[in-house]
């Protein structure tokens, strides 16, 4: 990385009228926020039936693969989605209950609740924001997810004053390899050109991106390089450089 490639790209990212986002483990801290969840649903399965938790992991983590596969484009609520995961659980344990709907009620919000205090935003996800509404930036959060999930995410974390605008694939019927951001780019009326996206996910959330011709920035926390200009796209281990990158008003 050379002292021009960095000029240039800053150049690029300032120009910028649109600034997207993912949403989950880009803004915040998702895996482990929902892991923490899961692991308070494990925990009263287990003290209730005396199921293995390592068991309730191993099917769950099965049960997930196969149920967000169309990315949450068939537009369920996220209360649907979580019903039909965790009663698959029970099944998959062969535990059969006769107040099945109030359990599982009870399940939905032991979640909901645990969620709530286990969200964490990335660390300078709150600062970059606030950085882009100070310059009249546009922030749009493009995300698969149920929408309402995404909005009460948004809302708790405290973001919903600097979000412009929420898109989800639950909303449009789309996943991000299947369309996404093309339809986003024709609904919102923004010119490709106009639009930078970050996102954490290489293939879902970079390329998604670049084959509509937007500018992509992968979000690597692994990387060991702040910065890196080296493969063919633009790549940040920290919200924090990106941050850096919009200079001062």
């Amino acid at each position: 990385m050379t002292a021009k490639d960095t000029a240039s790209f800053q150049n690029l990212l300032q120009a910028k009228e649109w600034f997207g986002f993912d949403l989950d483990d880009t803004l915040h801290e998702f895996r482990k926020s929902s892991a923490a969840a899961s692991l308070s649903v494990f925990n009263k399965i287990h003290n209730d039936y005396s199921v293995p938790i390592s068991a309730l992991q191993s099917s769950y983590n099965a049960i997930l693969a196969s149920k967000t596969a169309g990315a949450f484009s068939d537009g369920k609520s996220s209360t649907e989605y979580r019903r039909e995961r965790f009663t698959a659980l029970l099944q998959s344990q062969g535990i059969h209950i006769p107040g099945l709907e109030e359990y599982m009620d009870s399940i939905l919000e032991l979640y909901k609740m645990s969620l709530a205090t286990s969200l964490t935003l990335k660390h300078g996800a709150l600062d970059l924001l606030a950085k882009l509404k100070e310059l009249g930036k546009r922030v749009i959060v493009i995300t698969e997810g149920p929408r309402d999930a995404q909005e009460w995410t948004i809302e708790q974390l405290g973001l919903k004053t600097f979000v412009d605008v929420l898109v989800t694939s639950n909303e449009l019927g789309s996943s991000k390899t299947d369309g996404l951001f093309r339809e986003v780019l024709r609904r919102q009326r923004i010119r490709a050109d106009e639009m930078v996206y970050i996102g954490d996910n290489e293939v879902r959330d970079v390329l998604s991106a670049r084959e509509e011709r937007i500018l992509a920035v992968h979000f690597d926390e692994k990387s060991t390089i702040s910065i890196d200009f080296a493969g063919s796209f633009p790549k940040v281990n920290s919200l924090v450089e990106l941050y850096s990158m919009l200079g001062t008003s």
